[in-house]
């Protein structure tokens, strides 16, 4: 399994695959993948010539800083598992990759809402 950090590199990559008419198949994760995420990537195995899977632990998607920081990464043993069912490409950017501007997550107070 080829890993990528960068979203030039991998794109660069992308693109030698599309020009030889290559189906690309993508299944984005926050990690700490589980049978449901590797349901997911059988599937793309199996529609598609190439699968891609990136994990990407979004800094936007938290209210509460404290989830951000607690969320699971067993990025090991998400390797182990992506490679052992025959995923063909890991995108794995940081946060600076994918927010060069920032690292801040903005949050935002949905009062009682959020604990509904």
């Amino acid at each position: 399994m080829l890993i990528f950090k960068e979203k030039e590199a991998l794109s660069d990559y992308l693109n030698s695959i599309r020009a030889s008419q290559q189906n690309i198949g993508f299944v984005p994760t926050m990690g700490a993948l589980h049978e449901g995420h590797l349901s997911l990537i059988k599937t793309c195995n199996a529609k598609n010539d190439l699968t891609v899977c990136s994990i990407f632990v979004n800094p936007t998607q938290f209210n509460d800083p404290n989830d951000l920081k607690n969320y699971p990464r067993p990025i090991e043993n998400d390797i182990h598992l992506l490679t052992n069912i025959g995923c063909d490409v890991l995108f794995l950017p940081e946060v600076k990759e994918m927010y060069p501007e920032s690292t801040e997550a903005e949050t935002y107070d949905l009062n009682p809402i959020e604990n509904i």
